[in-house]
């Protein structure tokens, strides 16, 4: 497979961190993720031994001084990329299938983020299932892919193909996820997977 990196180092926002086992190559790619938040003072400590030079910001983004410390932090160091993997527990099929589990409804925070930074890539990655979970949306349910095509789909482009299998791509797991892989219209790039590793 051609390794594709970017001509010069981009920055990026990581939210939803964990311990950031989704940036771990990123760096040979030419992505710098420079500023993350995490909830959780575990995880965050973690990341922190993992990638010392990134400026995790511990705190839940639902609170508007965490929300307004990571968008000023971005914006500061000139970010072009968001990488957002909002919480599962409330779509997966190993969780409760709630459809009204709060945490299905912190894709809003990514997608705030997103309308707020503008940066020229963005990555959201969540279960599969999150194509048939619902949310609510000015007092109605909506689809989360529709909800995400009527937030950004005048700025950006979206990817045509979104459930992928790790497996595919030389991950000794079978894995499927969904992927929306974004690109700012203006940067005239059609951004979408390549084709799965041959066996």
């Amino acid at each position: 497979m051609k390794k594709i990196k970017f001509k010069r180092k981009i920055k990026a926002l990581s939210l939803f961190a964990n311990v950031g086992i989704a940036e771990t190559y990123l760096s040979e790619l030419g992505i710098n993720v420079v500023v993350a938040n995490e909830l959780l003072d575990e995880r965050c400590k973690f990341y922190k031994h993992l990638y010392p030079k990134v400026n995790m910001i511990k705190g839940d983004i639902t609170d508007p001084e965490i929300f307004e410390e990571v968008i000023e932090e971005a914006d500061k160091n000139n970010i072009e990329m968001i990488i957002a993997t909002p919480p599962c527990q409330g779509m997966s099929c190993a969780g409760r299938k709630d459809p009204k589990d709060p945490r299905n409804f912190l894709v809003y925070y990514a997608i705030e983020t997103i309308k707020k930074l503008k940066p020229r890539f963005v990555i959201l990655e969540n279960v599969p299932m999150q194509q048939h979970t619902q949310i609510l949306y000015n007092d109605n349910y909506m689809f989360i892919p529709e909800y995400i095509e009527k937030e950004l789909g005048d700025l950006y482009r979206l990817n045509t193909t979104r459930i992928v299998n790790a497996m595919n791509y030389g991950v000794a797991q079978s894995r499927e996820r969904c992927v929306y892989l974004l690109s700012r219209k203006n940067t005239n790039i059609k951004w979408e997977f390549p084709k799965p590793l041959s066996k």
